[in-house]
């Protein structure tokens, strides 16, 4: 078996209920982040705040859930929504640091 030397892909998936500013400054870091993940996948999970249209704006694929089902079945929902090689699980509440996603 050869191993392939490709760089893999990265997808992000946040759930989020009511993120607030956290959440925003969550976004704002995956921007500065390096390598640029495949995709940021964000689980607006039965949010009233905005969460998911700021994340829509953002440029993320959001995947909204009318009513909350908590964060784990959000989780498998932006799993099943990923085309990444890596799935990159991340709380809305975290700042990923620039170098977060690189692989050393």
């Amino acid at each position: 078996m050869t191993r392939s030397t490709a760089t893999p892909t990265i997808s992000v998936i946040i759930p989020v209920y009511n993120g607030g500013e956290a959440f925003r400054r969550c976004l704002s870091s995956l921007a500065k982040a390096s390598p640029q993940p495949l995709e940021v996948i964000v689980v607006a999970d039965g949010d009233t705040d905005g969460s998911g249209q700021f994340a829509q704006d953002f440029g993320a694929k959001v995947i909204q859930v009318p009513t909350s089902g908590g964060p784990a079945k959000a989780r498998n929902l932006g799993a099943k929504a990923a085309s990444g090689d890596i799935l990159f699980f991340v709380d809305a509440d975290v700042e990923v640091h620039d170098k977060g996603l690189a692989e050393k």
